[in-house]
């Protein structure tokens, strides 16, 4: 490694002398490092791009058949035709239009919105405050009451359902929208990323908060949760993607079809003999796209909210 530190008694010769030398070996050494760090960048997106069309190979192959009839899929089965959708005609969105008003497939969907709106706004609520508990108050067993809900983290799932399906139906909820509901609020998960988050919050301004007679409650919700929108954005997210993909839960406690969820009508109607393979891509795309979409859309405060959940002491 060249050295060019720079002693008190050089000359001014010297000490210009020293100065191109530096400046040559940055502009020989730098630019070659530069030029390097590109072609591997340029490697890299190349790389993950291809990688990334592999994965969206079946989503590309879904959506472009979802428009076709079903003579015409098969037909373009071992074909690239088969990833190209059909010319735009009076008939391309017949397989949607044939789901969305021969099925009950827009109930569905409407209910299971509705239900992860509800449970984002509980959901955030409820789990937030005990996040923020275990996170800045102190009470008796504190420690151990965040032992048992990192233990809870888990647990089988299966588990907690068998448990839930047991007290819902002792409590004569089934086939509710609260029994549905109920159960699905608290979320060990959610409030270990609230407590996390809001372990890093600093306390003076809850003391100043004070001064002003702001309570705990009034606290929370005017300054604690502004200042936190990357993990309630990414419980949300979490919430949502929950709900709209679950199948177990609501298939064990709904009966009447007028509450069922997308992906138990999803199951409905694939499994309906009278449903063409051009019907069942199209349902199985309107399920997928949302996600895909939400995904996208929110993935920086997902990355954000659970990085700013990193390890921390409390």
């Amino acid at each position: 490694m060249v050295d060019f530190t720079e002693t008190a008694y050089d000359c001014w010769w010297c000490s210009k002398t020293r100065f191109k030398i530096k400046k040559n070996y940055w502009n020989l050494f730098g630019h070659t490092h530069n030029k390097k760090q590109k072609r591997n960048n340029w490697i890299l997106t190349v790389v993950l791009l291809i990688v990334s069309l592999l994965f969206l190979f079946p989503v590309i192959w879904m959506l472009a058949n979802s428009f076709k009839p079903d003579a015409a899929i098969t037909a373009d089965m071992n074909s690239m035709a088969a990833f190209i959708p059909p010319a735009l005609n009076g008939n391309f969105f017949e397989n949607y239009v044939s789901v969305l008003t021969n099925t009950g497939f827009v109930r569905y969907m409407c209910n299971t919105l509705f239900y992860a709106a509800i449970l984002i706004v509980l959901g955030v609520i409820v789990n937030g405050l005990a996040g923020y508990a275990l996170a800045k108050i102190n009470f008796p067993f504190r420690e151990r009451w965040l032992l048992i809900i990192m233990l809870l983290m888990i647990v089988p799932m299966e588990t907690i359902i068998t448990i839930h399906f047991l007290i819902i139906a002792k409590l004569g909820l089934l086939n509710t929208v609260l029994g549905y509901v109920l159960p699905m609020i608290v979320n060990p998960f959610n409030i270990f990323l609230f407590r996390q988050v809001f372990l890093g919050l600093p306390d003076d301004v809850y003391e100043a908060a004070q001064l002003d007679h702001c309570g705990p409650v009034k606290y929370f919700f005017t300054m604690v949760l502004p200042m936190s929108k990357s993990v309630v954005a990414t419980v949300s997210v979490f919430t949502f993607l929950n709900v709209w993909n679950d199948y177990l839960w609501p298939s064990l406690v709904f009966t009447s079809s007028d509450l069922l969820t997308a992906q138990i009508g999803l199951n409905a109607i694939t499994s309906n003999d009278n449903t063409t393979t051009g019907q069942t891509l199209a349902v199985i795309t309107m399920v997928t796209i949302p996600v895909i979409i939400i995904y996208s859309l929110f993935s920086k405060q997902i990355v954000e909210g659970v990085i700013s959940t990193g390890s921390k002491e409390g």
